[in-house]
């Protein structure tokens, strides 16, 4: 991998080359222990370690932030979501990742269906349209908290499967990141959070939005 990390890179950036193609050119990429070397060797990061420490550090601040939010559309159903959180077991740390993650949307305005699904097993096959998103195979309850295995959707096609949501979100990023592609812009503003805020990947090229700036000062008085 890092032998050929150079003409890969190029490769990537330089051409505009279909996901089939480039999974095809590219197998290891799609391997979660080859994504996460890809990742340090493009960033200097430990993409799951850094991930995880950042989001269960500033878990409960976002949880917190969450509970005042109450008016509106979004308020309604960021409350609709922190009481079914409420009913989980709060000892499993998946549960919490996965409320914070599914909130964060929600709390920047954004539609969280644009890149969290659901569907039966059965339905699979035919909900992986869009360029990029998580589908999640679940029970009858249809909820995030009931997710048998989650599928990553890039170019309308299932590249992977992992076993929870925030599993296949952290793979989801690293895929994103080591394919150069761009963020769905309806939910830009949870990307850029997870990769300015959350894994400071900004390196002080980029500028935060309005909405972003906010949030982040809303962190740091918690």
């Amino acid at each position: 991998m890092q032998k050929t990390f150079a003409l890969r890179r190029e490769e990537i950036i330089n051409t505009n080359t279909p996901i089939s193609e480039l999974k095809n050119r590219w197998p290891a990429l799609f391997c979660e222990p080859h994504l996460y070397k890809e990742f340090h060797l493009i960033t200097n990061k430990n993409l799951q370690f850094t991930f995880f420490a950042a989001l269960d550090e500033c878990a409960t601040k976002l949880l917190s932030l969450y509970r005042q939010r109450r008016s509106g559309p979004f308020g309604e159903k960021l409350s609709s979501l922190l009481l079914d959180y409420s009913e989980q077991d709060k000892n499993d740390v998946q549960k919490t990742r996965t409320a914070v993650l599914f909130g964060l949307p929600l709390y920047l305005k954004e539609d969280p269906s644009q890149i969290f699904r659901t569907c039966k097993e059965e339905e699979l096959d035919g909900s992986k349209d869009g360029t990029v998103a998580l589908v999640a195979v679940t029970g009858d309850a249809a909820t995030p908290w009931s997710a048998q295995q989650v599928a990553i959707v890039l170019e309308d096609q299932i590249v992977s499967t992992h076993r929870c949501w925030v599993d296949a979100l952290v793979i989801l990023f690293g895929l994103i990141y080591a394919l150069h592609l761009e963020y769905p812009q309806k939910v830009k503003g949870f990307f850029d959070f997870l990769q300015m805020i959350l894994l400071n990947l900004d390196e002080g090229r980029m500028q935060l939005s309005p909405k972003l700036q906010t949030l982040k000062n809303e962190l740091d008085n918690e």
